[in-house]
C-alpha cells in the first residue's frame, strides 16, 4: 500500500547518516505445551508493512529496505494458512524510490552482518528478545575485532522506538480509518451489553456479559481483542485490572465493562458502568453522574496546546469537589507523603487545595485519566518533554477515563458506598479546532 511506502520514507528521513535500523519479528508465544497464542506482529512492523505474519523482519538503512519474509510453500500453507510471499512485498514497495530487497527469513543473520559494517549508529530496541540481543551483540563484537582490516561497526545503539514512537504518535488518514472502525465496533458492542444489563432483573453473571460483548466484537468484523476484557460485577469493579468471570451481580449492582477490539491492529478502548435492571440507588446514581461530569470536563480540556496533565487535572478537580460536597473526606486516613495506611489516624479534610496538595483524591481515584491509543492500546509516544507535560497536538489520539473506587475494606466510608466501582472511558482524537470523540456512539 502507498501509505506504508510513505511511512518507510519518513522513517528513513528521520534516521541519522551512516545508520542502520533493525526490527526483528515478534516471537510466537506458547500458550501451553504445543499450542500457541494467535500470532500478532510487532506494532512497528504492522505500522510499516500492514502485514501480520510470523518471522517478518525489517532491516533499514538510509537508502535501502531489506525485508525478511516467508516464501510461499503449498505444503506448509495447507496446515497453517497462506502467507503473502515475496512478490507481494516487491510490488508493495516498488515505488519507494530506494533499493528494496526481499530475502528469505534464513538470510537475516548474513544480511545483518554485511549491512552493519561501516555504520556508526544502530537503531535497535534491546531487552525484548534475549536471543536476538545475544546474536546481534555477538556479531558486533566479532566484527569489531576485525577493525585492523578497516572494518568498523556501530559504537552507539539507539532505541528504534525513539524514531518510530514519534511517527506513530501522530495518526495519518489510514490510522484514523482503522481507529474509527475499531471504535464503532466497540461502541455498538458496549451498547448491546448495556441493553442486557438494564433488561436483567435478578442475577447476571460476568461470563454472560463477557461472552456477549466479545461475540459482538467478532460478529462485526474485529480481528481480535485489544486487551483482555474486564467485566467486573459489584465490588470486583474496585479491582482496576480485574480479569475474572465467576462473579455475579443482582438488581441494583453495578457492572463495569472495560473492553475494546482491534481492527487491522488498531485498538479501541471503552469503559462503561451500568446497573443491573437499571435500578441504581440514589448514591450510585450521584457517583455515576459525578464521574460522567468529570469525564466531560476532561474531554473539553483535551484540545491542541493543552497537556495530558491538564486533562487529568480537569477530571481530578471535578471529582474532588464532588466527593467533598458528598462528605467523603470527613473521615479519611491521614496522609503525610505517599500512600497512607488504611489504619492510620482519621482526619477531616475540608478544602479542595488540601485534597489536591496531599492527593487525598487518590484514595478513590488512583489512576491517571489518559493514555495514548493506536496500534497499542497503551500506545507509544513521550508524555513529557524536558521534564514538562507534553502539549497535545492535532492527530494525537488519547483516552479519557476518570473513575471512582470504594473498596470493601474502606472501613472509614459509609457501608452503602463500600464495594462501588465506576469508570467511564472514551477515545478522543485531538483536532486543529478541538477534538472528536471517536466513541461518541457509545451510550453513557
Amino acid at each position: 500500500m502507498q501509505i506504508h511506502t510513505q511511512r518507510v520514507q519518513r522513517l528513513m528521513a528521520a534516521m541519522r547518516e551512516d545508520s542502520i535500523l533493525l526490527l526483528p519479528a515478534a516471537p510466537a508465544a506458547i500458550r501451553n505445551r504445543d499450542t500457541f497464542f494467535p500470532y500478532r506482529a510487532s506494532s512497528d512492523i504492522l505500522y510499516l508493512t500492514g502485514v501480520n505474519e510470523e518471522k517478518l523482519s525489517l532491516l533499514i538503512t538510509k537508502d535501502a529496505l531489506h525485508i525478511f519474509a516467508q516464501e510461499r510453500d503449498v505444503l506448509r500453507e495447507r496446515w497453517v494458512g497462506y502467507v503473502k510471499g515475496h512478490e507481494y512485498f516487491h510490488e508493495s514497495f516498488a515505488t519507494l524510490g530506494v533499493d528494496v530487497k526481499v530475502h528469505g527469513v534464513g538470510r537475516f543473520e548474513t544480511e545483518f552482518r554485511e549491512q552493519v559494517k561501516n555504520k556508526k549508529f544502530l537503531y535497535y530496541d534491546t531487552g525484548f528478545a534475549q536471543a536476538t540481543d545475544t546474536l546481534l551483540l555477538g556479531i558486533l563484537a566479532e566484527l569489531a575485532a576485525a577493525s585492523r582490516r578497516g572494518v568498523y561497526v556501530p559504537d552507539t545503539i539507539i532505541r528504534a522506538s525513539s524514531l518510530l514512537a514519534e511517527l506513530r504518535l501522530f495518526k495519518d488518514a489510514s490510522d484514523l480509518t482503522h481507529l474509527r472502525r475499531a471504535a464503532a465496533i466497540a461502541a455498538s458492542a458496549h451498547n448491546k451489553a448495556r441493553e442486557l444489563i438494564h433488561a436483567t432483573h435478578g442475577e447476571l453473571s460476568e461470563f454472560q456479559v463477557k461472552a456477549l460483548i466479545e461475540h459482538e466484537f467478532m460478529a462485526a468484523g474485529a480481528d481480535r481483542l485489544a486487551y483482555p476484557s474486564i467485566v467486573a460485577a459489584g465490588a470486583n469493579a474496585t479491582i482496576l485490572h480485574y480479569e475474572g468471570t465467576a462473579g455475579t451481580a443482582n438488581s441494583g449492582d453495578f457492572i463495569l465493562i472495560d473492553a475494546g477490539c482491534e481492527v487491522e491492529g488498531y485498538a479501541s478502548d471503552i469503559t462503561r458502568t451500568s446497573s443491573v435492571g437499571n435500578s441504581a440507588s440514589p448514591l450510585q446514581r450521584d457517583l455515576h453522574a459525578l464521574v460522567l461530569s468529570a469525564q466531560r470536563a476532561a474531554i473539553a480540556a483535551a484540545v491542541s496546546g493543552t497537556t495530558i496533565d491538564a486533562v487529568h487535572a480537569a477530571a481530578v478537580d471535578i471529582l474532588s469537589d464532588g466527593l467533598l460536597s458528598m462528605g467523603f473526606f470527613k473521615s479519611v486516613p491521614k496522609r503525610k507523603a505517599g500512600e497512607a495506611p488504611l489504619d492510620s489516624e482519621l482526619v477531616n479534610v475540608t478544602s479542595r487545595d488540601e485534597i489536591r496538595e496531599m492527593e487525598y483524591y487518590n484514595l478513590f481515584y488512583m489512576h491517571r485519566t489518559s493514555h495514548y491509543l493506536g496500534l497499542d492500546v497503551h500506545d507509544v509516544g513521550d508524555y513529557y518533554e524536558q521534564g514538562k507535560s507534553r502539549a497535545l497536538q492535532p492527530n494525537m489520539v488519547i483516552t479519557v477515563e476518570p473513575g471512582l473506587y470504594f473498596p470493601r475494606e474502606y472501613h472509614f466510608i459509609a457501608d452503602e458506598a463500600r464495594g462501588i466501582g465506576i469508570r467511564i472511558e472514551d477515545d478522543v482524537l485531538v483536532t486543529a479546532d478541538g477534538n472528536e470523540v471517536l466513541t461518541s456512539a457509545c451510550l453513557s
